[in-house]
């Protein structure tokens, strides 16, 4: 027995207490025999997927994680995962040497206490108490309980509200795959979260990839995972994000910049929800709901060559049309005191002048709810007073919205008459009209549609 190991405090009588050992790398198999006659039990898992399951099964309310200069990247994307189903867990870090100034940015970031081996074990289970303690004090998020249903904080009264607060509660409860579009900014990714918490697998992860955001690289990797040296830079076995989402939700924003390659790979999976991992030749079935989104035209990708037709009839189960600020502008108002009162939180002492009213309902919002939000939030900081006049908003009282929609009028025009001048010079051909323009022919007739052209 070490020494540190006698003054362990024996506790036969004691009821078991859980906490997480994340720990990737194996690098802890002796912590649960450290443990195994205190009060404490340890759940080891490699990802947060695992974490997840074992947090919800066991009310785990500390963790702790296993730390080296290599793994701190994959570590901090893990914590992140599991930050936002459970905020109120307390995380201690073990590493295999010491941190310094230069290697040591994700302490501060998530842990409340640090120790590298080798470790004084009494301290270590002190520690684990005192975050237990600690962790009591931290109220609950009812929102995130299947015994408390999520209701979307939808604002707004407009049919066009309503209808997408229906169907975010019909498809939330259907475990089918969801196609969700709008434009930038409109809040596709809120949508999907509600559609998770309000499925039977709100108890299970959300995974949330940005496919736009990743390197054509790594793109492969990340969704489906690897192998320890299945390729040059592989020194650990990764697993993937749709591995992540087991028993939960994956969501695939942008999912119109998934390379073509991929693309295969993506209907194989909804096909029979198995992949393999880079390097493997094992089968790896995954349980987990499919939900994605675009602000882009999927058919007209799709008749471009740039999106599978298979793929996305595959993926367009359920429809759910995230629609502009444009298209409820009545409401407006209503969506940015929201914004405001969650910008200064109990400090709600701050109002909109006239000419910001003004301005904020004539706006053509082309960057839709993320623009106002982050309008908003400078002109909180841009204020002085307590009226928030429309220059703290970067925006004008003038008749903002009458020149956006005149420009939007002269862009229809250029599209007509191009299309007219194709239409033309192939002699009322539409197949050679649409090759002149390199469009496909289902798009030419879309956009002679869009432009209300009668040939």
């Amino acid at each position: 027995m070490d020494q540190t190991d006698k003054h362990l405090p024996a506790t036969d009588n004691v009821e078991k207490r859980y906490f997480l050992l994340l720990d990737p790398e194996g690098c802890l198999q002796q912590c649960r025999q450290k443990l195994q006659n205190t009060a404490w039990r340890c759940v080891p898992v490699d990802n947060a997927a695992q974490a997840l399951q074992a947090i919800h099964k066991y009310n785990i309310q500390v963790a702790v994680a296993t730390i080296n200069t290599s793994n701190q990247h994959f570590l901090a994307n893990e914590i992140d995962t599991i930050h936002q189903q459970f905020p109120c867990i307390y995380w201690l870090g073990i590493s295999d040497t010491p941190l310094n100034k230069d290697n040591s940015w994700l302490l501060s970031a998530n842990f409340v206490d640090y120790y590298h081996l080798p470790v004084d074990w009494c301290r270590v289970i002190n520690a684990i108490g005192h975050a237990w303690g600690m962790a009591q004090l931290c109220p609950t998020i009812p929102a995130l309980s299947s015994k408390n249903p999520v209701i979307p904080d939808i604002q707004g009264d407009h049919p066009i509200l309503q209808a997408l607060r229906r169907n975010l509660q019909k498809f939330g409860a259907a475990d089918e795959t969801v196609l969700l579009s709008g434009e930038t900014g409109s809040g596709k990714g809120l949508c999907a979260k509600w559609l998770h918490q309000l499925s039977k697998r709100s108890d299970g992860p959300f995974i949330s990839v940005n496919c736009g955001a990743l390197p054509s690289g790594i793109i492969h990797s990340t969704l489906f995972g690897h192998e320890k040296g299945a390729f040059t830079g592989a020194d650990k076995r990764y697993i993937g994000q749709i591995e992540q989402a087991n028993g939960g939700t994956l969501f695939l924003d942008e999912i119109a910049d998934l390379p073509l390659d991929l693309q295969v790979h993506l209907l194989h999976f909804l096909d029979d929800h198995t992949i393999m991992r880079i390097g493997s030749n094992t089968p790896l079935k995954v349980d987990c709901r499919l939900l994605f989104a675009s602000h882009q035209d999927l058919e007209s990708a799709v008749d471009e060559g740039r999106f599978r037709e298979d793929l996305f009839h595959r993926l367009n189960v359920l429809r759910l049309h995230v629609p502009s600020l444009r298209e409820y502008r009545s409401d407006i108002m209503l969506l940015a005191q929201q914004l405001l009162d969650d910008c200064l939180g109990a400090d709600k002492n701050m109002v909109f002048s006239d000419d910001a009213v003004k301005a904020i309902c004539s706006y053509s919002w082309p960057g839709n709810v993320r623009e106002l939000r982050n309008r908003i939030h400078r002109a909180v900081v841009l204020t002085d007073n307590k009226i928030i006049q429309a220059q703290a908003l970067g925006l004008s009282a003038n008749t903002i919205v009458e020149s956006c929609e005149a420009l939007n009028l002269q862009r229809a025009k250029l599209d007509a008459d191009l299309l007219l001048k194709a239409v033309t010079e192939n002699n009322n051909n539409i197949s050679a009209a649409a090759r002149q323009l390199n469009i496909s022919r289902t798009t030419f007739y879309r956009l002679i549609k869009k432009c209300n052209i009668q040939l």
